[in-house]
């Protein structure tokens, strides 16, 4: 039903969320876990009024921790996920 597709697709933006936040958040001598970017959310509708959809556009704020970082501070997180990934997903991405 429209109901349910409504629920998987607010599911899915939410869901979303983690991994877009791993792009921009990084550890700083202040936070483990601190934003380093912007976003903008925008949630698309039909003409029923049904969330059928999002855009995000995200603002790198500090593109200069992509090539380092200050003492006890570390790069962006998903930099970290990517090289604890298994072996097998590195290999798809040509990161063996």
């Amino acid at each position: 039903s429209g109901l349910e597709s409504d629920d998987l697709t607010i599911k899915k933006i939410i869901e979303s969320n983690p991994l877009l936040e791993s792009f921009g958040n990084a550890k700083t001598s202040r936070n483990d876990n601190s934003s380093r970017f912007g976003k903008f959310m925008q949630l698309q509708f039909d003409a029923r009024f049904a969330m059928v959809g999002s855009k995000c556009t995200t603002y790198l704020l500090e593109k200069s921790r992509v090539v380092g970082h200050g003492n006890g501070e570390r790069g962006y997180h998903i930099f970290y996920q990517i090289l604890a990934a298994p072996e097998e997903d590195k290999k798809v991405f040509g990161l063996e």
